[in-house]
């Protein structure tokens, strides 16, 4: 009789175990990190990231052997099912100059693929990117570069032909300068609507990231991929890796107010 509640107690853990780990993996998000400015605002700003942060933390999935992958290369791993583990990308939003004097030096140093968006129409303005330094970083084989629209509009907001501009002309823009297609899109303040969606697909893009679209979402909409803004909380590294561990995402949405 004992041996009986013994065999019942060990199957009764095992099938806990093996539920908890497919629970699990349903709710898995392969991470995509978001940065926007590599500075020294990051006490005062929300999208600012010490340089010394970032080192640690590039460092961090360098020597955690995490599998860095270009973002455009997501598509082919999620509809292979075969997602590696500790897959992850990395991404920057809006074309800030820090990315090619801060962040740039650091990816290629440690060989780590990541996706610069910008926006035509912001090029070569005060504090942004100019586009002798984009097309650098392109050639470098590091670093691919998205758009972000033409203009970082508003895009729900606008009527069709403007949003041809910010989605397809951006594109070609872009192309005409790197020689390159430029394949991933990155929607301004992570807005969008179905809509807005359509058009970017249509546009020829492969993926498109928004930032975090809600519980109810789909996790990998090729359209409107999730992705986690990188701050000053996780200058703490144990902070970082909870962030990529492809679970924080639905510790966050489950967190949050929807």
């Amino acid at each position: 009789m004992r041996r009986y509640r013994r065999f019942i107690s060990l199957l009764a853990a095992l099938i806990f175990v093996i539920a908890g780990f497919l629970w699990a993996r349903e709710q898995y998000v392969v991470p995509i990190i978001m940065y926007h400015r590599i500075d020294e605002d990051a006490g005062v700003s929300r999208i600012s990231v010490s340089p010394e942060s970032f080192k640690r933390q590039m460092y961090f999935l360098k020597g955690h052997n995490y599998n860095v992958v270009r973002l455009e290369d997501l598509p082919e791993l999620l509809s292979s099912g075969k997602i590696p583990r500790r897959t992850i990308a990395i991404t920057f939003d809006d074309g800030y100059e820090n990315n090619y004097t801060d962040a740039y030096p650091v990816l290629k140093e440690l060989g780590l693929p990541a996706t610069i968006f910008i926006s035509p129409a912001l090029i070569g303005t005060e504090g942004y990117l100019r586009w002798d330094q984009v097309i650098e970083m392109s050639e470098s084989g590091v670093i691919s570069i998205g758009s972000h629209a033409m203009t970082h509009a508003y895009l729900p907001a606008l009527p069709e032909q403007r949003l041809d501009i910010e989605i397809s002309d951006s594109k070609r823009a872009i192309e005409g300068h790197i020689r390159k297609e430029v394949p991933s899109f990155s929607y301004p303040v992570g807005a969008f609507n179905d809509y807005v969606r359509g058009k970017v697909r249509a546009a020829g893009y492969k993926i498109a990231v928004a930032t975090n679209p809600g519980k109810h979402y789909p996790k990998h909409d090729l359209f409107a991929m999730k992705r986690l803004r990188i701050s000053m909380t996780s200058d703490s590294l144990l902070v970082f890796w909870i962030e990529t561990s492809g679970f924080y995402t639905w510790i966050k949405e489950h967190r949050d107010e929807d």
